[in-house]
């Protein structure tokens, strides 16, 4: 009996990280609220993600609000960027729409382009903010990045999409029909989409000479 009540026990283990699935998400959905913010918090959640959860290092609230702290002014001046963008692709889109059912080829034509260029603008969201939570990198290079891996490793980035788009999808509908949800959606998918990304980030990763023992570093992003 008292092996079941154990920290090994297999059970408490899941229950444990499913726990923390659901605290992740919260602190996300909390740290959004400003809008804002998103780009902080979804650097956050990557990056506690991977730490934390499934490389078992420190606490979660800790390394979440230390990811959100160092990278807010990167996080939240993406955030602008992003939106501003989202706002202008916003308007387009209803003005190419409505030329389309007026018969307009040349809106039709247009309206084929900007969605492509949509689709390429998800392709760098997907990326961007797990880079960020793991290299020092400036703002040029940080989206020249996003777009190289997104194409370098369009296979992966078409799933990544996917699970992006379908996680908004139902984020979007748990929040009328099944509220519970939404504290598991934002976890579920980082964990998820850590996957692919940490295979990808590997190989960028440059080599070391020394060990972590002979360094006194702990790298756990090579695990």
């Amino acid at each position: 009996m008292s092996g079941f009540f154990s920290s090994d026990n297999k059970f408490f283990i899941l229950m444990s990280k499913i726990f923390d699935l659901m605290m992740l998400g919260l602190l996300w959905l909390v740290l959004c609220i400003p809008i804002i913010t998103i780009g902080p918090a979804s650097t956050a959640i990557y990056y506690a993600m991977v730490k934390v959860i499934r490389r078992e290092r420190s606490y979660l609230f800790k390394e979440f609000f230390r990811s959100f702290k160092l990278n807010f002014k990167q996080g939240a001046v993406l955030t602008l960027i992003y939106g501003v963008m989202a706002a202008i692709i916003y308007v387009d889109l209803r003005y190419m729409l409505d030329l389309s059912k007026e018969g307009s080829k040349v809106g039709s034509m247009m309206l084929g382009a900007f969605i492509v260029l949509v689709v390429f603008a998800i392709f760098t969201v997907v990326y961007i903010f797990p880079i960020l939570s793991r290299f020092t990198i400036n703002l040029k290079n940080l989206i020249k990045w996003s777009f190289f891996l997104a194409i370098k490793h369009i296979g992966w980035t078409l799933l990544i999409t996917v699970l992006f788009v379908g996680t908004a999808v139902m984020l979007y509908f748990s929040f009328f029909y099944m509220p519970p949800l939404i504290l598991f959606l934002p976890g579920l998918y980082t964990l998820l989409v850590s996957f692919p990304m940490e295979h990808i980030f590997k190989k960028y990763m440059p080599v070391e000479e020394e060990s972590d023992e002979e360094s006194g570093i702990d790298r756990w992003y090579n695990e």
